[in-house]
């Protein structure tokens, strides 16, 4: 299912992405993928989440690094490219919130089939408010990127603190 999902994810970001722009989207697409090593890193006895891999190698590790340098620069570029930066809020809102409800669709059957697995108090119905925040993060990073880098600072020690992650 991962592999799927990611040949999926570069079909769909070579046919829809901005790839003529790419440098514009470089910098948050690089956020994104520091963010989710610093997950791994952080949080690497005391997983939320973890994948299960599907094909050989068996490990989240590997599964993971796939989804830090393919799935998510392309997600960060396909919804990047067809933003509605001009639009009003209420159309932004929306944009963001078709990407969450289509996020929380494409992991169903991940979580279902037990492609992902929910550690240490951490359940589906978070998953709405961590997708709104990651595209929120996303969009904020694209035109304020040191606002972000403190807000995030705010959000990973609340999480760290909410899900008692222990830094050793």
């Amino acid at each position: 299912m991962h592999a799927l999902l990611t040949v999926l994810l570069i079909m769909m970001a070579f046919w829809k992405g901005d790839w003529r722009h790419w440098q514009k989207y470089i910098l948050t697409i690089y956020y994104v993928s520091t963010c989710n090593l610093l997950y791994n890193l952080l949080c690497k006895d005391h997983l939320l989440w973890k994948h299960n891999p599907d094909l050989l190698p068996k490990s989240h590790t590997f599964v993971d690094l796939i989804y830090t340098f393919i799935n998510l620069p392309a997600i960060v570029l396909l919804f990047l490219s067809h933003y509605p930066f001009s639009k009003s809020k209420g159309k932004q809102v929306g944009y963001i919130l078709k990407w969450v409800v289509g996020s929380l669709i494409v992991e169903y059957p991940f979580y279902k089939m037990n492609r992902l697995i929910l550690n240490n108090g951490y359940d589906y119905w978070m998953e709405p408010f961590f997708y709104s925040t990651m595209y929120t993060m996303i969009r904020l990073h694209f035109s304020r990127p040191f606002l972000t880098y403190g807000i995030s600072i705010v959000i990973i020690v609340f999480l760290l603190h909410y899900f008692n992650v222990s830094i050793k």
